[in-house]
């Protein structure tokens, strides 16, 4: 069982990563992850933070399906969905901090490139380029619970906030699901993941229609520039969480 102590510090973690989630649509778990590993195993947060996920990324996706674009999301969730196998095994092996630290170093230079790169500049569809990182995101998802590499083809290709949130939170939600089958047919959810994730359940939802109000008062362009300074904190989030903890 969970103390008092440390399930008041979950909440409030949960509470605030979600608030991020309902601002940007992405994020929550580069919040909650770090910082929840200083007390929990890896392997009873990553499966906790996807129960709670599926949910709030179906009420993303229907809240923005009028913004969706099933041709640009399709063949990233694919990738994405069989990336997801071997960082499962990956997972049930151990995370390695060495593959952590190059994660984090990799996010915190796409994020540099989205932050500097002029805004009128067009991204030329690459399809090796999208298998790459597609499926590099789906093994990361597995072992971390952290599926971002795709965002920055995401961030550069949609018109607006709306359709980028819409398109993101799909490939979210099909993983969620592809990876809670996986993660259930190799044992990795546990007694604990299930006391977490219904600790975590009203601080998803408070966050949530904390951020989603909070949304309505900024302009887009404030809003993209929230997504990538949120995007490269993923990373250095990451990044030093593999440095510190190694594990």
């Amino acid at each position: 069982m969970l103390s008092f102590a440390l399930a008041s510090y979950i909440f409030a973690v949960q509470m605030v990563s979600f608030m991020i989630k309902g601002l940007v649509g992405f994020g929550n778990p580069l919040l909650s992850t770090p910082l929840m590993a200083m007390y929990l195993n890896n392997h009873v947060i990553t499966p906790a933070n996807l129960l709670l996920d599926m949910p709030v990324n179906a009420w993303i996706v229907w809240k923005n399906r009028k913004n969706f674009s099933l041709k640009k999301t399709l063949p990233v969730l694919l990738l994405v969905m069989l990336g997801v196998i071997p960082g499962t095994l990956f997972l049930k092996m151990g995370s390695p901090w060495v593959i952590k630290a190059v994660l984090g170093i990799f996010i915190i230079g796409l994020g540099l490139e989205m932050i500097t790169r002029k805004r009128d500049s067009q991204l030329k569809p690459n399809p090796w380029l999208q298998i790459v990182i597609s499926f590099s995101s789906g093994i990361m998802a597995g072992l971390f619970g952290i599926n971002m590499l795709f965002l920055a083809y995401f961030e550069r290709t949609s018109s607006d906030r709306n359709e980028f949130r819409s398109n993101v939170c799909f490939v979210f939600l099909f993983e969620n699901i592809f990876r809670t089958i996986v993660y259930t047919a190799t044992g990795v959810f546990q007694p604990i993941v299930f006391q977490l994730f219904a600790l975590s359940i009203p601080a998803a939802v408070i966050g949530v229609i904390a951020g989603n109000k909070i949304d309505r008062r900024l302009e887009g362009k404030t809003v993209n520039h929230l997504v990538i300074i949120v995007f490269i904190l993923g990373g250095i989030s990451i990044l030093l969480k593999a440095l510190i903890f190694k594990n």
